[in-house]
């Protein structure tokens, strides 16, 4: 299905733009997202040719067009996922450092107590030499 503005499906046919549109507003002419659609124009104007240059540029161009927002749309969900991951690495890499200074609280706090042993060691052992 090819999609063409009320400009270029009256240029096509070789009339006015208002024309196009009197026929939408009266229902003869249906219109797809906004646009006129071939299919739409054959059924209206059954004995138009389809096959000029014009026409094959026209529906190369709406090729393009769809290639384009195919792409477009494949590279946002590509875009998406990878913000997933990095959001989940993330998460990861927080939660290794929430368990890293939990562990290293644990470990100064019993260097703490050591060193505290160690004192009182050294002070006992110097009173009992002395």
């Amino acid at each position: 299905m090819i999609k063409l503005s009320v400009s270029k499906a009256a240029k096509m046919l070789g009339i006015n733009r208002h024309a196009i549109q009197d026929q939408i507003n009266s229902g003869k002419l249906q219109t797809h997202e906004g646009y006129v659609t071939t299919d739409s124009l054959r059924l209206a104007y059954p004995n138009i040719s389809f096959n000029s240059e014009q026409d094959k540029c026209i529906e190369r161009m709406q090729q393009i067009k769809d290639n384009a927002i195919f792409k477009a749309t494949s590279a946002d969900a590509a875009h998406v996922k990878n913000e997933r991951i990095l959001m989940a690495m993330v998460a990861t890499l927080k939660d290794e450092l929430r368990k890293e200074k939990a562990q290293n609280k644990c470990t100064q706090v019993k260097f703490a107590r050591l060193s505290h042993r160690y004192e009182s060691l050294r002070r006992h052992i110097e009173s009992t030499i002395a």
